[in-house]
């Protein structure tokens, strides 16, 4: 074989290669198509509004987006694994309210520690109570999950007991988390992108991650393949519960003020950030990274309807409008960079079938000619 046809293939092989580094391909993933969409509202909202630009709206924003972030990465995983649950908003509530009495009792450097303890157990118990009506009650999510976002929601109202629950109330370190930073950025910030990375590894690096992936790709021939079912309902949903404990933690620094209704409404948001992100409702397809991009477009999405000083009424029907046009034109934009893929996996069999009857002419012409 000559230098030339040595050189040619070298090159040939490493086309595909800068392709998918810097050619089309790397803007045919979901998650790299909605954070550019997120660039171009950002930049919209930023040269339309000048409140938008202003720190404190940016650093508000951000804080908002932290702590709907960490929840949906709980709902993502459970989504993946093709089940739902819509009791994260009761869990929130609850957990809010139950660590601000509690880490009261906590003082000195382990303080923070237990609150955070405290949140992340309180709020796998909660996810456990889900999962025990999924697989040992054999009810669909959906239903479990809409019976114990009731259970939970009266749980929370007796044991708030009509009463609230102030900032003045709650330790210094849990009072001032949303204010703190490390290295110019928020503790939320740094607490959300954690929880990115750990349930990133768990997704993609561990045997746990494959499992969930199976469930929610082909839940039949996960059983038939020998994967744990029982098990991995209980895991997902206790990691779900906790992430919404850990949102709890938060939310009484977010707020400040909690009372019975804390953490309503959030069940619906947190599904649409995970979907609006990317992660397949029918299970099997998307990421944490998903879900984080996905509340962030959500959360910008409110934050600029706040500034128009709308009132409430028509934000939420503006935002349920925004959220079907953000969703419409991320599915069509995602389908035609998608296109090309397809195109290509079309003509590749033909193409192959060509080299394959042209290489075996080759070789009988060469024997021939041999012979």
């Amino acid at each position: 074989m000559s230098s030339a046809q040595i050189k040619s293939g070298n090159e040939a092989a490493s086309k595909p290669a800068l392709r998918r580094f810097f050619g089309r391909s790397i803007f045919r993933r979901s998650d790299t198509s909605l954070l550019a969409l997120v660039v171009v509202i950002t930049l919209i909202a930023a040269s339309a509004l000048s409140d938008f630009r202003t720190l404190s709206n940016i650093n508000n924003l951000l804080n908002t987006t932290a702590l709907i972030a960490i929840v949906a990465i709980g709902e993502a995983v459970v989504i993946l694994a093709r089940q739902i649950d819509l009791s994260v908003g009761a869990i929130v509530g609850i957990c809010a309210y139950l660590v601000g009495e509690g880490s009261g009792h906590f003082s000195g450097p382990i303080g923070p520690v237990m609150g955070v303890l405290m949140a992340l157990g309180l709020g796998a118990a909660f996810g456990l109570g889900n999962a025990v009506l999924v697989d040992g009650v054999k009810m669909p999510a959906i239903i479990a999950t809409l019976a114990t976002l009731s259970i939970y929601t009266g749980f929370q109202i007796i044991v708030n007991n009509g009463s609230q629950l102030y900032l003045t109330q709650v330790p210094a370190w849990l009072a001032g988390l949303r204010g703190n930073a490390w290295f110019g950025i928020g503790t939320f910030i740094w607490i959300a992108a954690i929880c990115l990375v750990v349930v990133s590894f768990l997704l993609r690096k561990t045997r746990f991650g494959r499992d969930v992936y199976a469930l929610g790709s082909n839940p039949g021939a996960a059983i038939y393949l020998g994967i744990r079912v029982r098990l991995r309902t209980y895991q997902i949903f206790a990691l779900c519960g906790a992430l919404a404990g850990l949102g709890g933690l938060l939310y009484v620094s977010e707020f400040g003020n909690v009372d019975a209704t804390a953490g309503s409404g959030m069940n619906l948001t947190v599904i649409a950030a995970a979907v609006v992100g990317g992660v397949s409702l029918f299970g099997g397809s998307g990421t944490a990274l998903n879900a984080v991009l996905g509340a962030l477009l959500l959360g910008e999405i409110q934050n600029i309807l706040e500034l128009t000083h709308i009132s409430v009424f028509a934000e939420q029907t503006l935002q349920g409008a925004a959220i079907v046009v953000a969703v419409a034109v991320y599915a069509v934009v995602s389908h035609r960079l998608r296109r090309p893929v397809r195109r290509e996996s079309a003509n590749k069999p033909e193409t192959e079938v060509a080299n394959a009857l042209g290489n075996s002419h080759g070789h009988s012409t060469g024997e021939t000619a041999n012979d």
